[in-house]
């Protein structure tokens, strides 16, 4: 039996494709390497510029606690030039601009990053910062806002608080009492072992036209500490804004005996006594006394917005000139006691609300709330 002969060409072309593949799969090899190669040099190289670019931020950061902003400006500005998505860096960039007086630079900058990241809790605080040096507040408020509810880090409770803080102050500046209420709600139920927060919410709740939730913090303080004399002032400042004259001036003198070298409460002690002195509504004076107080009021009251002109107040001004130029009888003085009460307040009432005079008045303001409640 014969063998087989392979077909002429076979060995060949076999050995032709071996040739291929293996020539093929070095290729590819090398193709690998040099592609590995490559992107390890990319990964040295990134490391590198990012290094380089931490460097530029963390000296950055050392001259803006110097003070020296404009030198920070230009190593935040070299940090966001080799890594533009660090939001860090160019926040940084923002903040250095702000100091430098570069606000319009500085807006730019924050306007460009909140594009991005427009939830970010500390780049909307510094654009509130932006926004409070153009003295665009309801612009900053909005700011404000957007901070507080923003995204923080790991400390974000503390850092929400804090800037709902720097909103406090911004509204208490601006005599907004109704923001600032709104504002304060959220912290009364602070833990009671922060006492210097509980003090300052208490003081800050008076501003906010809220006396009677400054009065309770203050009570509990006491409670807390029966020597705690900033804890009776606050007190007794919170109990003269609800008109409880007397028991603020028990207060207020216990704070004084605590504190007796303490200027605010002696000052504070001091408009106690006026108010009570003044008060025409007490319960425990007698027809005459009322009569005096009555036209005290009526008269400091007049000299008070004597230099302002309150609406209609030409009629008004007349009416309490004759009723203070009418001398006193027994038999007149109820009458004439209720008469001038109800023009004081009259007065007071129609008082300008840009009366300087009135505003500096604390007793005045103290006594006519008082009238008013009564």
């Amino acid at each position: 039996m014969s063998e087989a002969i392979p077909p002429s060409g076979a060995a060949p072309r076999t050995a032709s494709t071996s040739v291929f593949v293996a020539t093929f799969a070095a290729i590819l090899i090398v193709t690998a390497l040099l592609l590995s190669l490559d992107l390890f040099l990319a990964r040295v190289d990134r490391r590198e510029s990012d290094a380089h670019a931490a460097d530029e931020y963390a000296e950055g950061l050392k001259l803006l606690a110097a003070g020296r902003a404009q030198d920070a400006g230009v190593r935040f500005g070299a940090a966001v030039a080799i890594d533009r998505q660090n939001v860090n860096y160019a926040l940084a960039l923002g903040q250095a601009m702000l100091e430098e007086g570069r606000i319009t630079d500085a807006e730019a900058t924050l306007k460009a990053l909140l594009s991005r990241v427009e939830n970010d809790g500390a780049v909307n605080l510094t654009m509130a910062h932006v926004m409070m040096r153009e003295h665009r507040t309801q612009e900053a408020k909005a700011y404000f806002h957007r901070a507080i509810f923003g995204r923080w880090g790991a400390d974000s409770l503390f850092r929400r608080t804090e800037v709902r803080f720097e909103l406090i102050d911004l509204l208490a500046r601006a005599g907004a009492t109704r923001e600032l209420l709104a504002e304060l709600l959220p912290l009364e139920e602070t833990t009671p072992d922060s006492v210097p927060l509980r003090r300052r919410l208490g003081r800050l709740f008076i501003l906010a036209g809220s006396p009677a939730r400054a009065a309770a913090i203050f009570r509990q303080l006491v409670l807390r500490d029966r020597h705690d004399g900033d804890a009776y002032a606050g007190m007794g400042e919170a109990e003269l804004a609800l008109g409880n004259f007397r028991t603020a001036r028990a207060d207020l003198a216990q704070a004084s005996r605590l504190k007796p070298n303490d200027v605010g409460i002696a000052t504070n002690l001091s408009l106690a006594d006026t108010v009570l002195s003044l008060d025409p509504t007490a319960r425990d004076i007698g027809s005459h006394e009322r009569y005096v107080r009555s036209r005290a009021l009526l008269a400091r009251t007049m000299s008070t917005l004597g230099s302002c002109a309150p609406a209609g107040g030409s009629l008004l001004s007349d009416s309490a000139r004759t009723l203070l130029s009418i001398p006193p009888t027994a038999r007149r003085e109820e009458s004439s006691a209720a008469a001038m009460l109800a023009l004081a307040s009259d007065l007071w009432a129609a008082r300008p609300t840009s009366c300087a005079a009135a505003m500096r008045d604390n007793v005045l303001r103290l006594v006519h709330d008082r009238v008013t409640q009564s």
